[in-house]
């Protein structure tokens, strides 16, 4: 009989770049559960966050964040939605430097 398993994880922890870049491809079936954005500047700062699931690619209808965060202010979203293995959360930020991610989920792994 087969169940699953379930291990709270940190998924990203850093500053993406100012061009699009992947942050973390998913290893098994996740529940994303916390974005916590920090701006570590003076200055208002944007952020564009993308979750692409296989056979996806980036566009409007893969955009899930997408906001300026206020001088030195951090900004938490919860979520509680399903990605399959392989899924990218991918994002970028003007200027370069400003903001700091947290990400995490809950792994959801089969086990025999």
């Amino acid at each position: 009989m087969a169940y699953e398993a379930y291990s709270a994880v940190d998924l990203y922890g850093g500053q993406p770049g100012a061009a699009l870049t992947d942050l973390v491809t998913l290893k098994h079936k996740t529940i994303l559960k916390n974005i916590v954005i920090h701006n570590t500047t003076s200055s208002s700062s944007k952020l564009r966050l993308y979750i692409i699931r296989p056979g996806k690619t980036i566009g409007p209808e893969t955009q899930r964040i997408g906001t300026s965060i206020a001088s030195e202010d951090t900004v938490k979203f919860s979520f509680e939605t399903v990605l399959p293995k392989g899924t990218k959360i991918a994002a970028l930020q003007t200027p370069a430097g400003a903001l700091s991610l947290d990400i995490s989920g809950v792994e959801v792994i089969s086990v025999v």
